[in-house]
């Protein structure tokens, strides 16, 4: 699930997910998509503005009235901060971890909501019925199809944001900023960098004495350790010593299997996504002799925030916080 963008520099636009790769969903090359809706190389109207960004160009509603989002992460976390009237979202991942406190305040409680299949389509007919004037989705999973990009076309035009990477805050200026909606952006990096303040003022001696790394769990006992993402710059941001994280490396992950898990052995803390779902991992008298385990600084993160822009960025601090302190 992981795609390269074509912008100038590549390293600080990658997209590296598959650090929260679901064995449930194929990992499917990226494709190759011209526009996001029909009608999308043509001169706009004053109705419509040409959203050009990263590997995704389309036209779409300037100021839509019917907003509906996929999976409900990053791309429902995209969609409230620029103040879209979001009126459905999916939940891939569950409501639950895909609210998080962090993004609660901002939806309404008349929000629907639509399920997916077991083939991974989301219900295209509830989509249809709650009549969007536009589609939010990751550009990930717009590139690489996971829902079904003909019959979401039929419906509404698409918009396909990039969000999760390293450069977060610059990718949340630049996307809001094609949109008209920058003021609302700078409004979500500043509750972040105050955030971020706040967490430096009262643990920041016990974070900067914590080596990290970020890791996903795989169902075999091995993991993804990630080496370029939203996680390692938050953590960085706190003052944390992150040895794995490579800001150039347009992969962004790579693979240990169990008999190779020792090469996390150089740090006290590991925040692995999906520890708790996936527990092979954690069973593993491998991964037990690795010193986070001993030292019981082993952080289980949600896959929801994976993928986030500010607010996600909000959630990790106070995970990492709450890591240190507890442990």
């Amino acid at each position: 699930m992981t795609c390269s963008t074509t912008s100038a520099s590549p390293a600080r636009r990658r997209l590296p997910t598959l650090f929260a790769v679901m064995p449930l969903l194929a990992l499917t090359a990226c494709g190759e998509h011209g526009t996001a809706a029909e009608g999308a190389g043509e001169e706009p109207t004053a109705e419509t503005i040409t959203f050009d960004y990263a590997e995704f160009t389309g036209e779409i509603p300037a100021e839509p009235e019917r907003v509906v989002v996929i999976e409900g992460r990053a791309d429902l976390e995209f969609a409230l901060t620029v103040g879209y009237p979001v009126v459905a979202s999916g939940f891939f991942f569950g409501r639950e971890g895909a609210l998080f406190d962090e993004l609660d305040e901002l939806i309404t409680d008349d929000l629907e909501t639509f399920e997916f299949a077991d083939s991974h389509e989301p219900d295209y007919e509830v989509i249809a019925s709650v009549e969007p004037d536009l589609i939010v989705m990751r550009q990930n999973a717009y590139t690489g199809d996971f829902y079904g990009l003909d019959r979401l076309e039929e419906i509404a035009p698409i918009l396909a944001v990039e969000t999760g990477i390293a450069d977060w805050q610059e990718v949340l200026r630049d996307q809001s900023a094609a949109l008209g909606r920058e003021d609302a952006a700078e409004e979500e990096i500043r509750k972040y960098d105050d955030l971020v303040e706040e967490i430096t003022d009262r643990s920041g001696e016990i974070l900067a004495e914590t080596t990290l790394a970020w890791g996903t769990a795989l169902d075999d006992a091995g993991m993804y350790v990630i080496t370029n993402s939203l996680g390692n710059a938050v953590a960085e941001d706190l003052g944390m010593a992150v040895p794995h994280y490579d800001p150039e490396d347009e992969d962004g992950h790579y693979e240990v299997s169990e008999e190779n898990l020792d090469v996390v052995a150089d740090v006290d803390a590991l925040a692995i996504f999906a520890f708790d779902e996936r527990p092979a991992l954690g069973d593993s008298a491998a991964f037990g002799r690795l010193p986070a385990a001993q030292e019981d600084r082993v952080q289980s993160v949600d896959l929801t925030v994976n993928q986030g822009l500010a607010r996600a960025a909000r959630a990790i601090a106070l995970e990492l916080e709450g890591m240190v302190n507890d442990s």
